[in-house]
């Protein structure tokens, strides 16, 4: 993990910052503030794979318009051997750096602050950055509407890179009357805005395991690419992604130990699943099944719509194979493609996994 060499522009918003905690303004009753760092919104925690999250500001105006945030100064501590920070622009000479997003704010983002320091940092900061590692992130903005009032949004992407299995015991050292640097909201008079709540994830990066299987397109002859095969965790949320192969092969990389809902779909077709494929301490193979044609408006059941727009197109030739009314991808629209979705009439996905 690289340490960004503090520049002059960094070392006045240190100082700023310090000067705002001194004189800590009353908050209005009726105004509600909180950090966060949200749970994944894309990757699993696995290791050596990413996974993103967002690092959030969020502020609640019940009738008290007048108290509004006009810059951020925000820490986020974690554990360096579980998890490390991917570097978003790529560039090693100005040291790690999140994607900042101008979410949360209207106008030009000023950003005087984006390093991740692996040690600790040499600039005023959080007694957690002495013993774990450390996001600082500092942006105001200009030419918006101003202080900002009831909003949630997203100041900055934080894309990890899973190390080793355990939890990264993410952080978000909030700044108190007399207390060391650490995350502080501010007004337009420049005013320290007490920050009521902080959350992080409960995640834990763990060992990757692999679904694996065959999908088989209904009419098709050689060629079973394309086709989306999703694994979706029994509880909530994407698991991962995979395509198939020529042959229908696939694999999915996931988790160990969960349980998996695994569904596969494409365009003219019914979608197909298989439930409770359980990752223990191995991979699973959970063998081939097959796609049944004739879903052209794609709502997933075959009925007189789909007929109708086969026999609507029927002849045509020379099609794109992204085509749903030529379902077997053999650039036209023919007897082939309505026999297929005539001997399917009246199903409904999704199917079951079967061969």
């Amino acid at each position: 993990m690289r340490v960004r060499i503090v520049s002059i522009s960094l070392v006045v918003a240190v100082i700023l910052a310090a000067l705002i905690p001194a004189s800590v303004g009353a908050q209005s009753s009726g105004v509600e503030t909180s950090v966060s760092v949200t749970d994944v919104i894309s990757g699993s925690p696995l290791v050596d794979k990413h996974f993103t999250t967002d690092l959030q500001v969020s502020i609640a105006n019940s009738g008290t318009l007048g108290v509004g945030i006009m810059g951020v100064e925000l820490w986020v501590s974690f554990d360096p051997a579980i998890v490390d920070v991917y570097d978003f622009d790529g560039n090693g000479a100005n040291g790690t750096q999140v994607e900042i997003k101008n979410d949360f704010f209207d106008g030009s983002l000023l950003v005087v602050a984006n390093e991740v320091f692996g040690e600790t940092p040499s600039i005023p900061h959080p007694p957690e950055c002495d013993t774990q590692a450390c996001i600082h992130v500092a942006v105001s903005h200009v030419g918006g509407s101003g202080p900002v009032t009831d909003k949630t949004g997203s100041v900055a992407a934080i894309t990890w890179v899973g190390l080793a299995t355990g939890s990264p015991d993410i952080g978000i050292p909030v700044v108190g009357t007399g207390s060391p640097p650490g995350s502080v909201l501010s007004d337009g008079d420049g005013q320290f805005i007490p920050i009521d709540s902080v959350s992080v994830p409960d995640v834990a990066v763990t060992d990757v395991g692999a679904i694996g299987g065959v999908v088989l397109r209904q009419g098709t002859g050689t060629d079973h690419s394309g086709v989306e095969v999703v694994a979706v965790a029994v509880g909530g949320g994407m698991a991962t992604e995979a395509t198939t192969e020529s042959d229908g092969s696939f694999e999915l990389q996931v988790p160990l130990g969960g349980t998996y809902t695994v569904n596969a779909s494409y365009p003219g077709y019914l979608n197909v699943h298989r439930d409770s494929v359980e990752v223990g301490s191995e991979d699973v193979d959970i063998g081939s099944t097959r796609l049944l044609g004739g879903d052209v408006n794609a709502d997933n059941c075959i009925n007189i719509l789909d007929i109708v727009s086969i026999i609507a197109d029927f002849g045509e030739d020379g099609l794109d194979p992204s085509d749903p009314e030529d379902i077997n991808e053999d650039g036209t629209v023919n007897i082939l493609d309505l026999t297929i979705a005539a001997g399917n009439f009246s199903l409904c996905g999704p199917t079951a996994w079967v061969p």
